[in-house]
């Protein structure tokens, strides 16, 4: 039986509150940002939701499923390899579509809700 699930003030939540899930696989500066989050869903065939958080520094992006995330706090920047410079900051959505490969520079701790997708 699939159950609604709510987190409160999401932007509130230490961040030691959140699960850590290591440093970034491909960093490509010397400080190397490190991950955290909750999965709120995960579904057999990969997809998932939840909230994701990253701290400081510039890596490449492995997600290569379709993503849409509403950033809720920090600023970063997001270089697609076939397009120009995303600048994003709490309040924005962002869609991301399938095998979006490109670079992440995160400049201050950015938090993000997320919901990635099968194409």
């Amino acid at each position: 039986m699939n159950k609604q699930k709510q987190l409160k003030d999401v932007a509130s939540i230490p961040s030691d509150q959140l699960e850590d899930w290591g440093n970034v696989p491909v960093p490509i500066s010397e400080t190397i940002s490190t991950l955290r989050g909750l999965k709120i869903s995960t579904n057999p065939d990969g997809s998932e939701a939840g909230l994701w958080e990253s701290s400081p520094g510039t890596w490449v992006r492995q997600i290569l499923d379709s993503e849409i995330s509403t950033f809720i706090k920090g600023k970063a920047i997001f270089t697609p390899d076939d397009g120009e410079p995303i600048n994003i900051e709490a309040g924005d959505v962002v869609y991301f579509p399938a095998n979006s490969t490109g670079v992440w520079e995160i400049i201050e701790t950015t938090r993000k809700s997320y919901l990635t997708y099968k194409s």
